[in-house]
């Protein structure tokens, strides 16, 4: 018997669904979307499939459109504990209550009072660290941690959800002919880490498998500049790293953790799995990872306690034939715990 040739898409689907039982998320995601815009019409059928692809992107009003795709907002600032706050304020009650009593009987008492307050503000303002002290702590002890064994869970999800304005309807209902339990979000948020149930991991020594080693404790080597505020309260750090859009390794947030995705890998992967034909135009696209916050106990130089949270925005241009812009955004943190050095 004759062996039986696949049509394009027949490959396509074959392929992905390959990719996918062998759980390569990464993969996975570039073959369904690529395949999804580049062998769509082909699938659904030429005439009907592009009448449909040309009505849902002319109604999404989002083709080709460079001018609102900022997601940028450096307003957002994170909230810290601030137990050393108020502890000041505390202090200068007491200093204020004390400087009003001026009768002459308690003259002495609340010069006293004055002068201990003051005493416990300046131990309070000598203990404070400038943010590059705070960077090189992180960076010292996070470069024991990343050699050492610890357990970590990573939780995420969607703030909202993909949408590719007309699109995201025939996407969906081509993905779920592979895969009756996915949609475009599954496909997404498996790329982006972003799943129904928490992750979890074990490392030991450094190492771990079965989980994205992006995932992992990175030897930070943040600098001043990189941190937006910090404040230290013991042995507890607060840091918030500055906004990064598009980040590459030379970004504030690069230099804390591996735990973003450039454009570049995006790009790579579809190349990998159907060659140039789509692509995402980094032109037109933006990631933004905002509210960094990174909370972390170090005791001895080692750090006992670590996790870090972010929220991520995109605008994604993706070019097949057409053009359409997708948008999405999520939360992400990370917590590290049970530390053996």
């Amino acid at each position: 018997m004759a062996k039986k040739t696949l049509t394009p898409e027949q490959a396509e689907i074959k392929a992905m669904k390959k990719a996918k039982s062998s759980q390569n998320w990464t993969k996975f995601w570039a073959i369904v979307l690529a395949g999804a815009l580049a062998f769509g019409i082909v699938a659904m059928g030429q005439n009907q499939a592009k009448v449909a692809l040309e009505n849902a992107t002319a109604n999404s009003g989002e083709i080709a459109d460079d001018n609102n795709n900022d997601v940028i907002d450096d307003s957002d600032d994170v909230v810290f504990d601030d137990n050393t706050s108020n502890d000041n304020v505390s202090n200068d009650n007491v200093s204020n209550d004390n400087t009003s009593n001026d009768n002459a009987a308690n003259n002495n008492s609340s010069n006293n009072n004055n002068t201990s307050d003051n005493t416990g503000n300046n131990s309070q303002q000598s203990a404070q660290v400038s943010n590059a002290d705070v960077a090189k702590a992180l960076n010292e002890a996070t470069a024991k941690a990343a050699k050492a064994s610890y357990s970590f869970e990573r939780t995420a999800q969607f703030t909202k959800n993909i949408d590719v304005g007309g699109l995201t309807g025939i996407l969906d209902g081509i993905i779920k002919g592979v895969d009756e339990n996915s949609d475009l979000n599954s496909v997404v948020g498996g790329f982006l880490g972003i799943k129904k149930d928490p992750i979890k991991g074990e490392v030991k020594n450094g190492a771990g498998e079965g989980f994205d080693a992006k995932y992992m404790i990175k030897a930070m080597n943040l600098t001043e500049a990189d941190i937006q505020k910090a404040q230290v309260n013991g042995n507890t750090y607060q840091v918030q790293i500055k906004t990064c859009t598009n980040p590459d390794e030379n970004s504030a947030w690069a230099h804390a953790s591996n735990d973003y995705i450039t454009f570049k890998e995006v790009n790579e992967s579809i190349a990998g799995a159907v060659g140039s034909a789509v692509k995402v135009e980094e032109s037109g696209s933006q990631a933004t990872y905002k509210n960094i916050l990174i909370v972390a106990v170090i005791e001895n130089g080692n750090l006992t306690s670590l996790k870090y949270s972010y929220t991520f925005d995109a605008t994604i241009k993706i070019k097949a034939g057409l053009t359409a812009t997708g948008t999405g955004a999520a939360k992400m943190e990370n917590t590290f715990s049970n530390f053996k050095y």
